[in-house]
């Protein structure tokens, strides 16, 4: 085989196996884009492999989305309440909650807690009347 032919065949074997194993890989995972994804829970995790997010359904069968910092404590959460009406919670360093936001279907309601979770402003809206503490 003469050198300008050796240089022609692996010129054009080059460019088959990167088309084949690169152009076309990239085409098929494009084209490969799901509708849908079911599942009981999906985490989201950093570089570190630590989960800093989370969508499950929670005991009463209701969707929540959970947020970690990257020391692994919850920072925020929402979902639907046992009343099956809205809820966001937000919570300080230690993981303990500092603000709640609540809908029911007579009203909503905010309540704000100190550093150790204990009850510091709440306010509430209901059928009877509004109401703060």
């Amino acid at each position: 085989m003469k050198k300008l032919e050796r240089i022609f065949l692996y010129t054009v074997l080059a460019i088959l196996v990167f088309y084949v194993f690169l152009v076309d890989g990239n085409v098929e995972s494009q084209e490969a884009i799901q509708e849908e994804i079911s599942a009981r829970r999906i985490s989201i995790v950093n570089d570190a492999g630590q989960q800093v997010i989370v969508l499950f359904a929670n005991k009463d069968g209701n969707g929540a989305l959970q947020i970690y910092n990257k020391s692994g404590t919850i920072v925020a959460g929402m979902g639907a309440n046992e009343y099956d009406s809205g809820a966001m919670s937000f919570y300080n360093k230690a993981g303990i909650g500092v603000v709640n936001i609540n809908t029911f279907e007579w009203g909503g309601s905010i309540g704000i807690n100190n550093k150790d979770g204990t009850t510091a402003a709440f306010m509430e809206a209901s059928e009877y009347g509004g109401e703060m503490g």
